[in-house]
């Protein structure tokens, strides 16, 4: 009786789908293509935002020996999507420094993606704002993009990127020879090429430049990818017993400088403490995810202390690599950093 049932109920579950699927036509295989582009760029745009830095590559090119023309300099980009919708739907405002210096701004840019269903890729529109310098900031200060529009933007023809996804990954490329432009230096055109590579904790840049000569403009020589990672953002607070130096007991002192907020971030990310002594005392901070290149070192979230402007740390402590909190008191300073994500941007 009950295999009877199971198989009247199956039967009805049958003529009903059928009856179902003979309402709407079956899908092409065009449509799944465009719904399998959807979600690629879903996730594509999941992994975009955030900050990148390349400190690990810079810290481990000079003990790997790495030769100096397949060396990169220190990267930091910052990707934020902003709600521009005069350009579109998915606006990110993009903002890229230097040397660890946030003043050595090298990039300033609005992209826009959009799926392109022919090329089977998401489409990136590189829009360069007018009067950049009071745009500095943005990705803090949304505000300063207001009433910004694409007519007011450059966009240099034939520099789109398509990101393709590949595996895990997905790889950004341009059509070979199309982007031209006139240098900002020079006057001349020169021809930009790039290649990249997203996953959901790095991005690669390859970036370089030719003149229609063919002689080199700009870009790592030996094509080598600058390697950004993914950072985590954290907050710090810190205790400076005043009158103290590094090795001091601290026996029968209690006058300490406290303050809190202190932003920094794990890929290399460094914060300035400043005592209010006479003369005033300067501390850095350094945090760094150290995953060594070699070797059977374990994966670390290491604190460096350091004094003034020497390079030498005075102490470090170290926990695991994912740690959300990690201190160390050295009797004359008391430090703690909390993985804080919200403070991002």
């Amino acid at each position: 009786m009950r295999a009877a049932l199971i198989a009247l109920a199956l039967t009805l579950f049958a003529g009903g789908a059928g009856a179902q699927q003979a309402d709407r036509a079956p899908p092409t295989h065009a449509s799944m293509m465009r719904q399998v582009l959807d979600q690629d760029m879903a996730l594509f745009l999941s992994w975009f935002e955030g900050r990148f830095d390349n400190d690990r590559q810079v810290f481990f090119d000079r003990d790997l020996m790495t030769p100096e023309d397949a060396r990169n300099g220190r990267l930091h980009s910052i990707f934020r999507k902003l709600d521009l919708p005069a350009f579109g739907a998915n606006v990110f405002y993009v903002e890229q420094y230097s040397d660890n210096d946030p003043a050595k701004i090298g990039r300033q840019r609005i992209y826009v993606f959009t799926p392109d269903y022919d090329e089977g890729a998401v489409r990136l529109t590189v829009h360069v704002p007018p009067n950049p310098e009071a745009l500095v900031g943005a990705w803090r200060e949304p505000a300063k993009l207001a009433g910004l529009t694409p007519q007011q933007t450059t966009v240099h023809p034939g520099c789109d990127v398509w990101w393709k996804r590949q595996a895990n990954q997905f790889h950004g490329y341009m059509r070979a020879g199309a982007c031209r432009m006139p240098s900002q230096r020079s006057g001349r055109t020169i021809i930009v090429t790039d290649g990249l590579v997203l996953s959901q904790n790095e991005i690669w840049i390859r970036d370089a430049a030719v003149d229609t000569r063919g002689a080199y403009v700009y870009g790592n020589r030996a094509g080598v990818h600058s390697k950004l990672r993914r950072v985590r953002a954290f907050s710090c607070w810190a205790s400076v017993l005043r009158g103290a130096r590094h090795g001091d007991s601290g026996a029968d002192q209690d006058d300490w400088f406290f303050t809190r907020d202190v932003w920094i971030h794990d890929q290399g990310g460094e914060a300035v403490i400043r005592t209010d002594e006479t003369p005033a005392r300067e501390i850095r901070l350094k945090l760094r995810r150290v995953e060594w290149p070699w070797g059977s070192n374990r994966p670390s979230l290491t604190l460096y202390v350091h004094e003034g402007a020497n390079e030498r740390a005075v102490s470090y402590a170290w926990g695991e690599y994912d740690a959300e909190r990690l201190g160390l008191n050295l009797r004359w300073l008391q430090v703690s950093c909390t993985h804080a994500p919200q403070s991002l941007f």
